[in-house]
């Protein structure tokens, strides 16, 4: 059915003739730097256009000038003037709506996260919203968005998993700057292993990413910048330690070499050592950790070359399980139950490209990304081990059709080798793929609408040829007003153990019934964006729906058999529905607030039938509010995250001592931080599980970990309660 609708999408799309425009560049009146996603619309119409990433714009004419022109963006005052004529081009400067210090420069810790000029519906966290949570890794990092979910995997691990549109984060594609990480065995750590105040910028996109970046992307992409080694001379130091005996802290210094070359280096440390019961099953809440991280990144900047250079190193080791376990006393004698993880990783990745001296639209992009990850864990008396080796080439070849066409497109070629060695108890599995592709794509953009179609096909050793068409469209219905509509199909490849490590976490027997093959999904969304007044101030509502139905899916059964964690392809329909509104607004100044609502349903087609996928919350909803002071002194920031009931395994075949409900407690969670910025320090406290919410029962027979009725991966809450905090953070740049 799919291919007959980008086929008449395809025939339905028309090219406006172009008519006389007004062109210009929308910049800040300070710093003079562009200003993309501006609006620029003509008084009393619907005719406008949104500034592109260079602030610059192209605007239909009206019949008759002198007309006035509107020019509007968030944080800024709008601007007001008469056009009498559009042969020049116009140079458009926009003042801040708050007065800053000429030498002192805040960061943006605003509600507003949703811009109009993004082709794809995207939602973007800065450095100054990350600041507005505790540090310290990317997947602690999304507590004041509702778009993604982050949920434990199981009461005893304390690793972490997260969900977008109802699905597990393994359908969405991880990007650093572009180049595809985190992903295979990886996973176990997920995003665990990124330091929060590495980050300068989170774009979270819902949907198929365009084929540029790989056919992974399957209901989203995650793209993380990380701190730039360009600009002054910096150094950056947090440290943070909570009331479990958390303590974690982190360095960046970054240093430009001369015109061209910088480098950074960033360090990352954490350690948790006390062993804590809040709610007293005899098992640890959160596990003992120790982990390093290190990374260092170069950069050349050239008149027609860039590049970079990046390594990056993780390493951790988990323990946890009951309160009194000791590895040497206990494991592989049946006494306290215990869990271990060490992880280790290696990456080195590098990205070059090639600017046209001819023509400024032309330009040649190649990536390269090598990762080795090495995983050892043990539940119980069962050992999980894995190694993957993996290597990633990735080029493509920008052009606009013309200097000055609204036609460009984009062509690659891709290569990725892929190498798995794993054991689970006493089964060895080993498998190596190799996946050569090329893609093209290509952009139609005008002032009020843009399309892109792409093509990607590639040759998989294990599963054949996958062809993944997908399209992206945006129409400004009015200046303040963005359509946009998305189609595509994405696959991947399924890692039973790695996907899924927490469910191990029980005494179920895991049986793999059949060869696993290729996931694979079509996924359909429409999203509105718009911008008003509200109280004479800026506000933002978006809401948008997304259907994801595969064609193929690793199934993960707890419901056949209380006993058994069954893994099979996927024999029926696996759907999900997701649906979300937002609506975002400064009420007074300072004082930001956003709301959320998220409406999701995912349901699959089990051996027993067909049943809504367990644990994820049909309801789910988030209030945040947060004030900035008018000298940017002090930041005050308080969500309340509310998660809905949702299925839970099937339990009746159990003894009734531990059969659980059929569905969970629906609860809140309330977080808090207070900051006060004191020159070049910030000091920060904060409370997270204000209210001291914790899972009952998280873990069935705890008493009786080496029993058949042992399960810790019915988890839907914390295990851990109320947490206090505090951290300092200090910035001392050097201007060059």
């Amino acid at each position: 059915m799919y291919k007959y609708i980008l086929i008449l999408l395809g025939i339905g799309i028309f090219f406006p003739a172009k008519s006389q425009s007004l062109q210009g560049t929308v910049r800040d009146k300070q710093t003079k730097e562009s200003l993309p996603g501006a609006n620029v619309y003509w008084s009393n119409t619907t005719t406008g256009a949104i500034t592109d990433t260079d602030g610059k714009f192209s605007l239909e004419a009206v019949k008759t000038l002198p007309h006035t022109l509107i020019v509007s963006y968030v944080g800024y005052r709008n601007d007001t003037l008469l056009v009498k004529s559009t042969e020049k081009p116009l140079t458009i400067s926009l003042s801040s709506t708050v007065e800053m210090n000429a030498v002192e420069v805040t960061e943006d810790r605003g509600a507003f996260t949703m811009s109009s000029v993004d082709k794809l519906n995207t939602e973007h966290i800065n450095r100054g919203i990350l600041r507005k949570a505790a540090c310290c890794n990317l997947s602690e990092s999304f507590e004041t968005t509702a778009s993604v979910d982050v949920v434990l995997n199981d009461a005893i691990t304390g690793t972490r998993k997260i969900q977008m549109l109802g699905l597990d984060g393994v359908y969405v594609q991880n990007l650093f700057e572009g180049i595809p990480f985190t992903r295979g065995l990886a996973n176990v750590q997920g995003f665990d292993q990124i330091p929060g105040p590495w980050i300068s910028a989170i774009q979270l996109t819902k949907g198929v990413g365009t084929v540029q970046n790989g056919y992974e992307s399957m209901t989203g992409q995650i793209n993380i910048n990380f701190l730039p080694s360009d600009g002054d001379e910096t150094i950056y130091l947090d440290a943070f330690a909570n009331s479990q005996n958390r303590l974690e802290a982190n360095a960046v210094w970054t240093k430009p070499l001369n015109e061209r070359w910088s480098t950074a280096l960033f360090f990352g440390g954490n350690i948790e050592n006390k062993r804590i019961d809040n709610n007293k099953d005899g098992f640890m809440d959160m596990p003992l950790r120790e982990g390093i991280k290190l990374m260092n990144r170069w950069k050349y900047a050239g008149d027609f070359l860039r590049s970079q250079f990046i390594v990056r190193y993780n390493t951790e080791e988990r323990t946890a399980g009951q309160i009194g376990f000791d590895y040497d006393d206990d494991f592989g004698k049946g006494s306290n139950y215990g869990f271990g993880l060490n992880f280790d990783q290696v990456e080195v990745m590098g990205k070059v490209g090639i600017l046209s001296k001819e023509r400024e639209d032309r330009s040649l992009g190649l990536t390269a990304i090598y990762s080795y990850t090495d995983v050892d864990s043990y539940f119980g008396n069962t050992i999980y081990k894995g190694v993957e080796r993996s290597a990633r080439f990735n080029s493509l070849f920008a052009s606009k059709f013309s200097k000055y066409s609204d036609h460009s497109y984009t062509a690659g070629v891709h290569f990725l080798y892929d190498n798995y060695e794993e054991t689970y108890a006493d089964s060895a599995f080993s498998r190596e793929e190799i996946v050569p592709g090329a893609f093209v794509e290509y952009t139609y953009e005008r002032p009020r609408f843009t399309f892109v179609a792409g093509l990607r096909s590639d040759f998989h050793n294990l599963y054949g040829t996958q062809i993944s068409p997908r399209m992206h469209g945006k129409y400004n219905l009015k200046p303040l007003t963005t359509l946009r509509a998305t189609l595509g199909r994405g696959f991947r490849s399924p890692n039973a153990f790695a996907d899924q490590l927490g469910v191990l976490a029980s005494s179920r027997h895991v049986r793999v019934l059949q060869t696993p093959e290729a996931e694979s999904s079509w996924n359909t969304g429409i999203s509105l964006l718009h911008k008003f007044q509200l109280f004479g101030k800026d506000a933002a509502f978006n809401v948008d729906y997304y259907y994801t139905t595969f064609e193929n899916q690793l199934v993960v059964d707890r419901d056949t058999d209380v006993n058994q964690l069954l893994f099979y392809n996927l024999n029926g329909n696996s759907d999900a529905h997701s649906f979300q509104a937002d609506i975002q607004a400064e009420v007074v100044r300072g004082l930001g607030v956003k709301l959320s609502y998220k409406y999701q349903i995912v349901e699959v087609d089990y051996i027993s039938g067909k049943l809504e996928k367990p644990l994820v919350p049909n309801n789910r909803a988030l209030f945040n509010v947060g004030y900035t002071s008018p000298q940017g002194k002090w930041y005050i920031d308080a969500t309340a995250n509310y998660y809905g009931s949702s299925r839970l395994p099937d339990t009746s075949q159990n003894p009734e001592a531990f059969q659980i409900a059929s569905d969970s407690e629906d609860f809140f969670i309330f977080n808090s931080q207070i900051t006060r910025v004191l020159g070049k320090f910030e000091v920060y406290v904060g409370a997270e599980n204000i209210g001291d919410f914790i899972q009952k029962d998280a873990i069935i027979d705890a008493e009786n970990p080496f029993g058949s009725n042992f399960d810790s991966s019915m988890i839907y809450g914390p295990v851990n309660g109320r947490t206090f905090y505090a951290g300092v953070r200090l910035t001392i740049t050097n201007p060059k």
